[in-house]
Parts: C-alpha cells; sequence; structure tokens
C-alpha cells in the first residue's frame, strides 16, 4: 500500500482545527494545526515546552504526514486507526516515531497490535535483527525476550554490535 493511498484511508483526524495554536509540519510539507494542550496531555514531553504558541512559528518534524497523522490521531478523544494496513516497514516507522515522542497510546497500540497481528508476527521470524535492535534501542524487555527464543542459533558475534553488554552478557 502506498503512502498516498495509505494517507486516504485513515480514520478522520482534525488537522486544520480553527482554533489551533500549533502548527506542525511533516517533512513532506503537510501542516497539522493542532492544540498544544491536547499534545501535552496525551505524550510525554512532546511538544518541549518552547515550543511557541502561536501559528506564525512551525514546528518541523522528521516523520512524514502519513505517520504524523496517525499519531496526531491518539491526542483527541477518537478512535484510533486500524493499524492493519500497515506493511512493516511502514508499521516500524510508526512505532519510532510514538517511542520518539513518547505518544504512549500508540505505543501501547502498536505493541499490541505486534502481539496479535498474525502477519506481523511472521516478519518477527524475518526481520528479527531489525526488531531486535527497535527493542534494545527503546527498552522493550518483553519483546527482547520474545526474539531471544527466535535468535538462538544466531552466532554471538553477530549479536554483539546489537546488543548493551547488559543484555549481551546473559545472552553468553
Amino acid at each position: 500500500m502506498t503512502n498516498d493511498l495509505l494517507f486516504e484511508l485513515k480514520c478522520d483526524i482534525i488537522v486544520h482545527a480553527p482554533d489551533a495554536d500549533v502548527v506542525i509540519r511533516s517533512s513532506d510539507n503537510v501542516d497539522f494545526y493542532l492544540h498544544k494542550k491536547n499534545l501535552e496531555c496525551a505524550t510525554g514531553g512532546f511538544p518541549p515546552a518552547d515550543i511557541p504558541s502561536n501559528l506564525e512559528d512551525v514546528v518541523r518534524l522528521t516523520e512524514t504526514a502519513t505517520i504524523l497523522e496517525i499519531l496526531f490521531t491518539c491526542i483527541y478523544p477518537r478512535p484510533y486507526p486500524s493499524l492493519e494496513d500497515l506493511d512493516f516497514d511502514m508499521f516500524m516507522l510508526l512505532v519510532e516515531a510514538a517511542e520518539k515522542y513518547q505518544f504512549f497510546g500508540m505505543i501501547c497500540a502498536c505493541r499490541l497490535h505486534m502481539n496479535t497481528n498474525y502477519t506481523l508476527k511472521q516478519d518477527l521470524h524475518s526481520k528479527r535483527m531489525q526488531l531486535l535492535q527497535f527493542a534494545v534501542r527503546h527498552d522493550v524487555q518483553d519483546l527482547i525476550e520474545e526474539l531471544r527464543v527466535l535468535l538462538v542459533n544466531t552466532p554471538l558475534s553477530d549479536m554483539i554490535e546489537i546488543l548493551p553488554p547488559h543484555i549481551y552478557m546473559p545472552w553468553v
């Protein structure tokens, strides 16, 4: 599924609120007119305190509009979009952004999706090293433990570049 098609299929989100007090611009130059208070309540530190509360100063983020639109659904009281149609790479971009900006509701939704989606479970096997790098980077202990079983036959020399000493040593 292409990014453009995915962008059109997702749930309806307020992206141009008439009373917005913050503008966030995606890497592909789509502006989101949002409410700073909603961002503060739904995340663990985003936006930073120094983000201006006026529409003239635009906050630029490195994520695409597709990823940001999905993320921003969790700052308003409405259902989250379905994550079923996301391919593995798009899903990983979403979960990375959710972790990066501490969108805890979306982190939870992504972890639940990761544990229940059959197609994604199949990707666990084929993309286990990429998942391990993500899990280590964000200290997702349950995923690290799940991957340990899948990586039991992987040479430790391959793991030393990925695993920090506090995880590598018990694996040895």
